[in-house]
């Protein structure tokens, strides 16, 4: 049976990767699996019609696009492959709003936190897809063969920390403009949120609007509330931004690498920066660092790929507390989460473990073992393939 997979542009060119690698664990699986490249071609309907034509597909996958797609006889990806299309959002669900808008009712869509699973149902009800699940991320690459003893770990590792992301920092928010008692609402929804180590944007503009006498269920209200996304920005922004704040106000020994720096460089004298670097060349940074430092996306309910692929990589990894590494790992054993509420005592803690090669080669070598059993692309398959089981009855094809 055979699976297809597109892939698109993206930053770093993480998503292309991430297809590359879910392509391989199908292929390990016994799928013949065929890749389209979405970045060759705005028009990705004949070489769909084309892989159909080789045979029976099992599913049509894509990280955030297509959903929207039709060619010109109106057909979507699942009706010209006569195949489930599972799209697999790995940001904020309604920062996708257009397009999900116009996702066909027959997709399966998977999201990287169980939050954003609420959020779909909330905004466009719970059956408008035909399916929506959580399927976490996946560490990508190949396991680093690891390094003998601590003394080995920490000659093979010379960078103590690794950050890898784009800057961001503090911006007026988009609502600045709104009339003041809508501004108001949207101010006191992101002073909720930011008081919790994690509360779901929907949840807190929800919360904002009972508190100015405003029923979010009611009518009038529905596109008011798909603006959540807004507040979740701005607390992935100002997070990202108090994080480097910190980590350059303790001293930490970071090596940053990411986009928007350069005009900010002032600010991180303390930290030796990279340049940009794109998806492959961070896995390899990887490799040479004792402790990868990350930053969840303001996803506290789910997940993000760099802690795994880190571990994958053999190094330690150091992220923002969320229920699925807390429910999966071993906080302070094969994992380090810090705390928003927390984050001096935090950041103090992963300095230590960056300093002491019997600690880091500890949690390193015992992450990996953990990510090896239980977190890469292989064992995320079944999710897929459930996701497009259930959408399969919805688009009308035989199974």
């Amino acid at each position: 049976m055979r699976v297809v997979l597109i892939k698109g542009r993206s930053a770093y060119d993480a998503l292309r990767a991430f297809t590359d690698g879910c392509a391989e664990a199908f292929r390990r699986r016994g799928f013949d699996t065929t890749i389209i490249d979405a970045a060759e071609s705005a028009e990705v309907g004949p070489a769909l019609a084309a892989a159909a034509a080789d045979g029976p597909v099992r599913m049509v996958h894509s990280f955030s696009i297509l959903g929207d797609y039709r060619d010109e006889s109106g057909r979507t990806v699942g009706d010209i492959a006569g195949a489930p299309h599972v799209i697999q959002l790995v940001d904020h669900p309604l920062a996708h709003m257009m397009r999900l808008d116009r996702t066909s009712r027959s997709a399966a869509v998977l999201v990287v936190d169980h939050s954003h699973v609420d959020a779909i149902r909330s905004v466009y009800g719970a059956e408008h897809f035909a399916h929506v699940g959580f399927c976490p991320h996946a560490a990508v690459g190949d396991p680093a063969l690891g390094e003998p003893d601590a003394d080995a770990f920490a000659a093979a590792r010379p960078i103590p920390i690794l950050f890898c992301g784009t800057f961001y920092k503090d911006e007026t928010p988009p609502w600045a403009a709104f009339e003041p008692r809508v501004r108001r609402v949207f101010d006191q929804a992101l002073e909720m949120a930011l008081a919790e180590e994690f509360l779901p944007a929907l949840e807190a503009l929800d919360q904002a609007m009972r508190s100015a006498g405003l029923d979010p269920a009611g009518a009038g209200f529905h596109d008011f509330r798909r603006n959540a996304v807004f507040v979740h920005e701005q607390v992935r922004a100002h997070r990202r931004f108090a994080l480097l704040k910190a980590v350059i106000k303790a001293g930490l020994p970071v090596h940053v690498y990411g986009k928007g720096y350069e005009s900010q460089l002032y600010r991180f004298k303390a930290a030796t920066y990279g340049g940009e670097a794109d998806f492959a060349e961070v896995t390899q940074l990887m490799r040479r660092s004792r402790v990868v430092l990350n930053i969840n996306a303001n996803f506290g309910q789910g997940s993000h790929e760099r802690p795994l692929t880190a571990l994958l990589a053999g190094s330690a990894a150091a992220s923002d507390h969320s229920t699925f590494y807390a429910e999966m790992f071993r906080p302070g054993e094969d994992i380090a989460l810090y705390r928003w509420k927390s984050l001096t005592e935090g950041l103090s803690a992963i300095a230590d473990l960056a300093e002491s090669p019997e600690a880091a080669f500890s949690m390193a070598r015992a992450g990996q073992a953990r990510v090896i059993a239980g977190h890469r692309w292989d064992h995320r398959i079944d999710t897929l393939l459930a996701a497009a089981d259930a959408s399969r009855a919805r688009l009308g094809v035989a199974a």
